[in-house]
């Protein structure tokens, strides 16, 4: 349980040293303490206990939470709290639907890219997957869902080129470095600064919801759940 907390995976043999080792220490290091200042060291212990109850109280709470929390979230609910955030959602890029094909310079079928990646009639694209599953090193295309136009084309060299221009003019291009040829189309676009659809942030919406839920029974429940485990330990104080 203590490795995984620190991060050590029980089936490696070297975390197993690492972790033996580690803990040596620390037990090296207390009982060098104790030897050198009692008083200190006694400090250290009180600390540690002070420590333990405020982490118990956090995870008793995530458990509290973990029960009563409604994780079900309605369409409805989504719309109504979308709407009365939209200045949460600013966009801080363009957000696009668009065809990406990463193809290395020696690939074959190569010119048949150049020809699929228009998407001019219907056999284009059942085309372009199939050379894509054989030939190529990356490969996007979803018409329905949105996705950052900086997200999409991170690997294309873009550098001397007018971003602006190659969204809003809904370009279909190919650039090319030393070891690659990048195929972009973009089919639909999303202005920066304007309100973005609502389906881009359906996840991200639930999360916030929850988060706000969240809170609220973690405010409501902490005294009502002190009170509860008062009951169920007896508590004496001797002045």
């Amino acid at each position: 349980m203590m490795m995984n907390h620190l991060g050590y995976s029980i089936e490696n043999p070297q975390d197993w040293k690492r972790f033996v080792l580690f803990w040596s220490e620390q037990q090296m290091l207390k009982e060098e303490l104790i030897a050198t200042d009692e008083v200190k060291a006694r400090l250290v212990e009180l600390r540690s206990q002070v420590f333990a109850g405020d982490l118990s109280r956090y995870y008793l709470q995530e458990l509290l939470i973990a029960q009563k929390l409604d994780t079900s979230i309605t369409e409805n609910e989504l719309k109504k709290f979308y709407d009365s955030n939209k200045e949460a959602f600013e966009l801080q890029d363009y957000i696009v639907k668009a065809l990406y094909v990463k193809v290395p310079k020696e690939a074959k079928e190569l010119d048949k890219f150049k020809k699929y990646y228009l998407l001019k009639n219907d056999k284009d694209l059942a085309q372009l997957n199939s050379n894509a599953k054989l030939y190529a090193d990356d490969y996007y295309f979803n018409d329905e869902n949105w996705i950052y136009f900086s997200e999409l084309t991170k690997d294309i060299p873009l550098k001397n080129y007018n971003i602006d221009n190659i969204v809003l003019n809904r370009t279909k291009t190919y650039i090319s470095d030393n070891k690659y040829v990048y195929f972009l189309n973009i089919i639909d676009f999303n202005l920066k600064d304007e309100t973005p659809p609502f389906d881009f942030f359906r996840d991200q919406l639930k999360e916030m919801i929850l988060a706000e839920r969240m809170n609220t029974l973690r405010d409501k429940n902490e005294s009502e759940m002190i009170q509860e485990i008062k009951k169920k330990h007896e508590i004496k104080i001797n002045i």
